[in-house]
């Protein structure tokens, strides 16, 4: 799954050809093909569950240790590599959208990458920690928000006046950036799954930003549910402190 955080972190800078200083923001173009073995994961996966089933229990291993969650893990995580997969063609075809016609979409296009991104990191590494934290979720709230806005757009008719065929590839990567959303949320569901079935550690919950709305208006929420510091004595304000900056 780290892979496929790593392609889709990497994708939106690449794709809108985002710069800082003239020095592209996404990794290498190699690092950004590492999804590639995802494809091909699943006979490993299976000959190690196997194996795995043989072991004597041990740490957090168990006799009964469901180890065919991880196999549903790794099935969703291979539908969504079919998906990178065909928005990477769309990083090394010679048919390009104009760049007037991508950045249109750029803005919810990228949110989604780079929330969808760090969910899958954060998946990645609740695996290996066996450790589940809620910022993974947080993070896939934000991304669907963001599929939704482009969805939103798309029907408003941003392109009707562009020519149709040089719509296409941009339209492509949108929708397939929308199905992004919709794996990574199964990948998540099934990750929670197999923390409930195997007894993983509940992470706990650190303060967490929204993202910045627009640029007239600023809006920051920010969200602890354990602290109780700087409460008035009632106790009203809920741990929920909102920072107006318009």
């Amino acid at each position: 799954m780290e892979k496929l955080g790593d392609f889709m972190e990497g994708f939106g800078f690449e794709y809108f050809g985002i710069t800082e200083n003239g020095l592209s923001l996404s990794d290498t173009k190699s690092s950004l093909q590492r999804y590639k073995s995802v494809l091909t994961s699943k006979g490993l996966e299976e000959f190690t569950a196997n194996l795995a089933r043989w072991e004597p229990g041990h740490g957090g291993f168990k006799f009964c240790h469901p180890w065919e969650k991880y196999l549903n893990v790794g099935t969703q995580s291979r539908q969504c590599a079919y998906k990178i997969e065909a928005l990477n063609t769309y990083l090394n075809t010679e048919i390009q959208a104009p760049a007037e016609i991508r950045s249109k979409i750029q803005e919810p296009c990228t949110d989604i990458c780079n929330e969808c991104g760090k969910a899958l990191k954060e998946l990645a590494a609740a695996l290996k920690k066996m450790t589940l934290s809620s910022s993974a979720d947080q993070h896939i709230a934000y991304s669907k928000a963001a599929a939704e806005s482009l969805d939103s757009l798309l029907k408003s008719g941003i392109w009707e006046d562009a020519n149709v065929l040089e719509t296409i590839p941009s339209a492509a990567v949108a929708l397939l950036l929308i199905d992004v959303v919709a794996c990574v949320e199964k990948i998540s569901e099934a990750v929670h799954q197999l923390a409930s079935a195997a007894d993983f550690k509940t992470e706990q919950p650190q303060l967490l930003q929204e993202p910045v709305l627009s640029e007239e208006s600023h809006v920051a929420v920010t969200i602890d549910h354990n602290s109780t510091e700087g409460l008035p004595e009632n106790g009203s304000s809920n741990g929920i402190t909102t920072n107006y900056n318009v």
